[in-house]
């Protein structure tokens, strides 16, 4: 990450992906961010801008902030969550950037609390909106193109590697390797072979 990109999400504003803050703030409101990221599409959160003034402002943190971070998700967190940090140097000043990836065990809370991003606020999901991100292929070890995939079964009931690869962009082998896993797990069965093979959902995890 450079300067010219953390300017261009500087002007870019906070949003649905962004976060800025002028200090690091409390743990309570770390947690709760990264729950909010994680709920959503993940995004990023920076620590050292004045988004309103667009002035940079820079943070002081000690050795094992990293560290810090890192145990937040880990530690006050469900399911955990695992960022990366990056420290972007500029005019004397220091900026950490936080990447949240989107959470593929949804939902996340803190203090038993489920945030969401609801456009540059975190806040606390209503009931309905709890259901909404509530994953019912959570817990089985499948990646975020999996999980996408059995919910495109859920309405669709079977799917090809080729309608897979056009949905994910990942190539023949990739594909056959995720269905194939999926299958290894019972959760879908084949019909067919060779490359008319399609790949047909057993059964949703409600049933």
């Amino acid at each position: 990450m450079t300067w010219e990109d953390i300017a261009a999400f500087l002007e870019q504003g906070e949003g649905q992906s962004v976060e800025f803050e002028k200090s690091i703030p409390s743990e309570d409101d770390i947690a709760r961010d990264l729950v909010a990221f994680s709920n959503a599409d993940g995004g990023k959160i920076i620590y050292g801008l004045d988004d309103k003034n667009k002035h940079l402002v820079g943070v002081e943190v000690n050795g094992n902030f990293d560290d810090l971070i890192k145990s937040i998700g880990k530690n006050r967190c469900t399911p955990s969550i695992i960022v990366s940090l990056e420290t972007v140097e500029k005019a004397d000043k220091s900026i950490i950037l936080i990447n949240v990836p989107e959470g593929v065990d949804k939902p996340y809370r803190c203090d038993e609390i489920c945030y969401i991003r609801d456009g540059n606020v975190s806040r606390p999901a209503k009931e309905n909106e709890v259901k909404e991100l509530t994953n019912p292929w959570s817990g089985k070890g499948l990646n975020r193109r999996q999980i996408r995939a059995m919910q495109m079964l859920a309405e669709h009931a079977s799917i090809t590697n080729r309608e897979y690869r056009q949905a994910f962009n990942v190539s023949h082998k990739t594909a056959h390797i995720e269905l194939t896993l999926l299958v290894d797990q019972n959760l879908l069965t084949t019909e067919g072979a060779g490359r008319s093979t399609r790949y047909i959902l057993v059964a949703s995890p409600e049933e």
